[in-house]
């Protein structure tokens, strides 16, 4: 979602540090100057990088402070820059950022309007507020559609990962079917040790290439996958963990656990975060009826 969020503002945030190259370099004012050079690097990092929503979440408090400083130190000559603000607020942040992103660019639009006229000035923050309101009310229809995203079933349509929601629904059917029928259920949860989007893809296709069809991956977060696997017997069930662990133990860290009505993904997902070994797998504490 995140890459599919970011792909048409790639364009845009190219231009902007294109034009922001053009006006470094015809600046004098050596702060003016470093400020917009940083400016350049940030806008081009969002631009090529596959960021997470916590590269996003840091991003965006950079170039706020970016913007006010240079609409602090230069209000006259970069008082156009004020306009910026609305389009900061369509990226992905938490709604606390939004708010400070309003109160920054109300301190940007009071530092620049002394110059004008009562006229102008009144013009200008009528403006700005309408763009604001505006680029509030789509940020929050961004982020109903992307807790939409998150409450599917199939993240995409394409996509052979499976969401939370469906996960912890499989368990609790697993886990009836355990009482009913001689099958053995346990579910993996995988995290790889590198970063990346390409690592990420990569083992979303080696573990869907490693469980049968009928089984299932899902994403627990943007780092961390789980596997339902479903066995005859826990005999195969081990030989069946034995054989993932080994193919992806030497990049990954993993921790197994037997299908029980307790059993809860994201505190599968911490207790892995900060395990030390590579592999961890829990023993069922009593035999199930």
């Amino acid at each position: 979602m995140q890459s599919k969020y970011k792909t048409p503002l790639t364009g845009l945030f190219l231009m902007g540090a294109g034009l922001m190259t053009i006006t470094a370099w015809q600046e004098d004012d050596p702060i003016t100057q470093g400020l917009l050079i940083a400016a350049i690097i940030v806008l081009t990092t969002l631009a090529w990088r596959h960021l997470s929503r916590r590269a996003w979440a840091l991003m965006i408090p950079l170039c706020a402070l970016l913007l006010l400083a240079l609409l602090w130190h230069a209000p006259k000559t970069y008082a156009i820059s004020v306009w910026l603000w609305p389009i900061m607020l369509l990226a992905p942040q938490p709604r606390p950022m939004r708010y400070a992103l309003l109160v920054a660019a109300a301190l940007g639009w009071w530092h620049m309007q002394a110059p004008l006229g009562m006229a102008q000035a009144t013009l200008s923050g009528a403006l700005l507020a309408a763009l604001m309101t505006l680029g509030f009310a789509k940020a929050i229809e961004h982020s109903r559609l992307r807790q939409e995203l998150e409450r599917r079933y199939r993240l995409t349509p394409e996509d052979s990962l499976w969401s939370l929601n469906r996960l912890r629904e499989d368990l609790s059917v697993e886990w009836s079917r355990r009482q009913r029928e001689n099958v053995y259920a346990e579910l993996l949860v995988i995290r790889p040790y590198q970063r990346g989007h390409t690592v990420r893809w990569r083992l979303r296709e080696r573990l869907a290439a490693l469980i049968h069809a009928f089984e299932r991956c899902y994403r627990v977060d943007a780092q961390t996958f789980a596997v339902l696997l479903i066995s005859k017997d826990e005999q195969h069930a081990a030989l069946r963990r034995d054989a993932i662990s080994t193919e992806l133990q030497e990049h990954c860290r993993i921790r197994i656990a037997p299908v029980a009505p307790d059993l809860d993904p994201i505190t599968l997902g911490d207790e892995l975060s900060v395990q030390n070994s590579g592999l961890h797998c829990r023993q069922e504490a009593t035999d199930h009826a």
